[in-house]
Formats: structure tokens, C-alpha cells, sequence
């Protein structure tokens, strides 16, 4: 049963890098195969309301948090000191030509005709050239390096950790280099526990699961892409183990 406190999925997955028979396995697979468990499990993870600090606007967009599974509301920032002071709210475009570059602007002093916003790959797309603009949004809760945070119901987390020691032994166990009897206590353990994993918090909507799934991928590939601006997106991250 779901106690209300959450575990990084950096823990299960540094627990799992740790065991001996999972000495070769990359944390890159094993962070595969933990999204996985996590999907057949049916997702269940808490989510959070979360208001973002002012984010700056520049050509027109700016980087989406990382963790953003829905947009509540936006609206543009026009005094850092005290935001609600000539805050203006943004709302949905309905122009399909809103991500070109003009967004709309006044000829002659770059205003805009009104206050919109779309959202495409990760990036906000504004009516407004350069400025700050803040959101609220239903995230992922995550912890201080980034990685999401998975109820703490222990079926939950022993699920994911026997699924992820089981997709990685079984190409192993198919060519003879695990014995029969490894093999098969890790598969009960999986089987066992995933079915009993708890769905308390199970999505219903295959939609939502989807945003969800991608969310954690965007989090695990790339702990840091909203705080560096996307710089080293295209890097792939490598987790340490411990000695």
C-alpha cells in the first residue's frame, strides 16, 4: 500500500548495478529496462504541482522543465521582484502558423496582437520576442540530481529491480554462461513481485501513460537539460557505481 513517500529510481537502479551477477550491465540498459518494468507495472507514480522560477524568453522561446507532463497555465513575468505585479496570462494558440518567426508581432513596435504560446519538442513558442514568462504544471516529482521519484511500496520497488537483473541475465542464461538455477530464482522473484507490484496509483489513460513514459526518459537520459539550457542533450549520462 502506498504510504505517501516517494524513492528515487536512482537508488533502485545503483542497488541493481551493485549485485554481483550484474557486474557487465550498463547503467544506459538499466535504466532501459527500469522504464520498461515501469510500463508494464502501469506507471505508478505520484505527480506533483510545480510553478517554475521565471524562465527567459529569448527568440521567441524558451526550454520546457523536463519533468512537465502537463501545462496548467503561463503567463509573462514583467517585474522579477514581484510577479504578480503586471503579470499577463498566456493562452493556447489557435494561429497554426504561431512557431514561425514573427509569432505575430506589431510592424512597428514588436508587440504582439495577443498573448499565445505552443508547445513543441520540449520548447515553449511565445508571442513575445524576449522577456520571462512562468509556468504551472503537473510534473514529475524528482530528486536533488533529477532522477524520478517512484512510490515506496515495496513490491513496486522490488519489481522493477528483479525486472531489470532479469532482462539482463537472460541472453546470459540462453548461451549457458548462467546456471539454470540463478536463472530461474531471479524469475520467480520477477514474476512474483510484478504481479503484486502495487496499482493504487495505475494510469488509465493510455495518453497520459505515453506523456508519463516520455517524461522519464527526457529524466533519465538527461538529468540536467532544464537547469543548462539544454546544452548537453545529446550526451548520454554515465552513472558511477559505488566501490
Amino acid at each position: 500500500m502506498y504510504n505517501g513517500q516517494n524513492v528515487s529510481l536512482k537508488t533502485i537502479l545503483w542497488k541493481v548495478l551493485n549485485q554481483p551477477i550484474a557486474a557487465d550491465l550498463t547503467y544506459e540498459d538499466a535504466a532501459a529496462f527500469a522504464v520498461e518494468a515501469i510500463r508494464l507495472i502501469g506507471a505508478p507514480l505520484s505527480f506533483e504541482d510545480i510553478v517554475t522560477t521565471p524562465i527567459l524568453v529569448t527568440n521567441y522561446k524558451a526550454p520546457l522543465p523536463s519533468n512537465l507532463l502537463n501545462i496548467r497555465g503561463v503567463r509573462i513575468i514583467n517585474n522579477l521582484e514581484n510577479f504578480d505585479d503586471g503579470a499577463i496570462a498566456l493562452r493556447h494558440a489557435t494561429d497554426i502558423y504561431h512557431t514561425g518567426a514573427s509569432c505575430n508581432p506589431d510592424s512597428d513596435n514588436d508587440i504582439p496582437y495577443e498573448y499565445t504560446y505552443t508547445v513543441q519538442k520540449g520548447i515553449i513558442f511565445t508571442s513575445i520576442p524576449s522577456g520571462y514568462v512562468q509556468i504551472s504544471y503537473k510534473g514529475l516529482p524528482v530528486d536533488e540530481d533529477g532522477y524520478p521519484l517512484i512510490p515506496n511500496e515495496q513490491k513496486t520497488l522490488l519489481a522493477i529491480e528483479y525486472y531489470i537483473l532479469h532482462r539482463f541475465i537472460e541472453p546470459l542464461w540462453i548461451i549457458g554462461k548462467i546456471t539454470d538455477k540463478a536463472f530461474s530464482y531471479i524469475e520467480q522473484k520477477r514474476h512474483f513481485y510484478m504481479g503484486g507490484a502495487d496499482t493504487s496509483l495505475k494510469l488509465q489513460s493510455q495518453d497520459h501513460l505515453e506523456s508519463v513514459m516520455n517524461t522519464i526518459n527526457r529524466l533519465i537520459v538527461n538529468d540536467s537539460a532544464h537547469s543548462n539550457f539544454y546544452k548537453n542533450s545529446g550526451q548520454q549520462e554515465r552513472l558511477k557505481r559505488f566501490n
